[in-house]
């Protein structure tokens, strides 16, 4: 019996390490993309729209808003509709990640009002705003390859590479997936037994879809190759290292334009005109993949642990509380230093609150605090803010009670505040979150009242008021000691 029981915890025990094994193993293919060869990935779609704006909204939280423009799109080179979402500045925070960056979308609106017209483009109805699947378009060559070197940064964490393929890196993958005779061929069979499209070119037909044949569809619109990528033929045409030129093809062209030596050559930002990344595992600084040797070639991989510069002299930087172990933006403006984002931290003692009482806005948000929980909640080194203190942060944004004060302390601002609506708590309500945002300070103004910062959407400016009860609850931004 004690045998039976033996052999029988080592089969389990046997199971479970196969599985773990087999589970690290899955794990080291990155999110998102599909497998070449033991040490190199390609992404299953062209990049799109959501994982772009979640690069713009790093950029934007980490380097400010003149740097942040510097990645956005051309705005003739893109879905008219699509520039006009983008640059509504929303206030919003969509927690959605972007597909290929594991970071949040950002101050941009959950729904647009194009999402039921373009939708239709998409493979499935969308819940969000359905511009965000559509390939990205309208970049130039340079932004392409800031966004692979942030990649590598943030998401390969300097394990993985990731860098637009050589041309005939992209046409290894492209003949991957397709079969013997499609090989011979040259090209991709354009049509399937239904004579309908297996990828999005300039066709007209009757597949019950023929107002979008032709024009820029959703990623993943068609059948994956036998890779398990999409769209490597046809919708955008895909940047390769080469400057100027692009491979396979797009909704502007025909079928036979679209095959693995087809070349489309650009000199400024298009709308046809997209990418997908190549990730190379970083083996010793250098590696030479089953890919380089079928076309007798190395890459040399050099990776600059420094790959995001910062370019605001120092105005943005980190802090990291000891007490929870929460990291938090921080900014330096005029000569004070702030936290960049709500304090979160829960406290063992006071009274706070999650808004509507939902944990889950807490990651963004912060709490809210009542006045005598807030004077004592900062970390040590940094203390609630006097109503003096909230003064001096406005005029170096642009005044007291001005709109431009407000336009530079929004997320889409320059001054790197960037603060979120996170609503109030009063009496046991709580105000739509999307309304603004109110601050303690550390200054009261008689024995119930205490003065606060006040951000709100319906005039558009920020101000010092004397307005609440010192048990509402209200968002704290912690300001360094001297």
């Amino acid at each position: 019996m004690n045998f039976y029981f033996k052999g029988h915890i080592r089969f389990c025990m046997v199971t479970l390490l196969t599985f773990l094994a087999m589970f690290v193993h899955a794990q080291v293919k990155p999110f998102g993309m599909v497998r070449v060869d033991e040490n190199i990935f390609f992404d299953e779609t062209e990049i799109n729209v959501g994982s772009w704006l979640s690069y713009y909204s790093w950029v934007l939280s980490h380097g400010g808003f003149e740097v942040a423009q510097k990645t956005l799109p051309d705005s003739s080179a893109i879905e008219p509709e699509l520039w006009a979402y983008i640059k509504r500045k929303s206030t919003d925070y969509l927690d959605k990640q972007g597909t290929f960056t594991l970071q949040p979308i950002g101050y941009f609106a959950k729904e647009c009002k194009e999402c039921s017209r373009f939708g239709k483009r998409l493979p499935s109805e969308r819940r969000y705003c359905a511009m965000l699947d559509f390939p990205i378009t309208g970049l130039t060559y340079e932004q392409v390859n800031g966004f692979c070197e942030w990649r590598t940064k943030i998401e390969g964490s300097n394990k993985l590479v990731f860098l637009l393929p050589t041309p005939e890196e992209w046409k290894y993958f492209a003949l991957k997936g397709l079969s013997e005779q499609e090989r011979r061929n040259g090209f991709r069979d354009s049509l399937n037994n239904k004579n309908c499209p297996q990828y999005n070119f300039n066709i007209t037909c009757n597949c019950g879809n023929d107002d979008y044949e032709g024009k820029l569809n959703g990623i993943a619109m068609f059948s994956p190759e036998k890779t398990g990528a999409f769209d490597v033929f046809g919708n955008v045409s895909e940047m390769t290292s080469t400057k100027g030129v692009a491979k396979g093809g797009n909704f502007e062209l025909y079928a036979k334009q679209c095959h693995p030596d087809s070349i489309q050559h650009y000199d400024s930002p298009e709308i046809w005109l997209g990418f997908r990344c190549i990730a190379v595992k970083n083996v010793n600084k250098s590696l030479q993949s089953s890919i380089h040797k079928n076309v007798v070639q190395e890459r040399d991989i050099i990776v600059d642990d420094s790959v995001y510069k910062d370019k605001s002299n120092g105005k943005f930087g980190e802090f990291t509380d000891k007490r929870d172990g929460r990291t938090y933006k921080t900014v330096r403006i005029g000569k004070q230093t702030w936290l960049a984002e709500n304090l979160a931290y829960k406290p063992d003692s006071g009274k706070y609150w999650a808004w509507d009482n939902e944990e889950r806005y807490v990651f963004q948000n912060g709490y809210l605090y009542n006045w005598n929980t807030a004077k004592n909640v900062c970390p040590v080194g940094w203390h609630l803010p006097s109503k003096e203190e909230f003064e001096n942060l406005l005029q170096n944004v642009g005044g007291i009670e001005t709109n431009k004060a407000y336009n530079e302390l929004i997320p889409s601002g320059g001054s790197g505040y960037s603060i979120v609506f996170a609503g109030l708590h009063l009496g046991i309500d709580y105000t739509p979150n999307g309304l603004g945002a109110c601050f303690w300070s550390s200054s009261d103004d008689s024995k119930r009242i205490a003065w606060s910062l006040g951000v709100g959407s319906n005039n558009q400016t920020a101000g010092v008021r004397a307005t609440f009860s010192k048990k509402s609850g209200l968002s704290i931004r912690c300001i360094q000691d001297n």
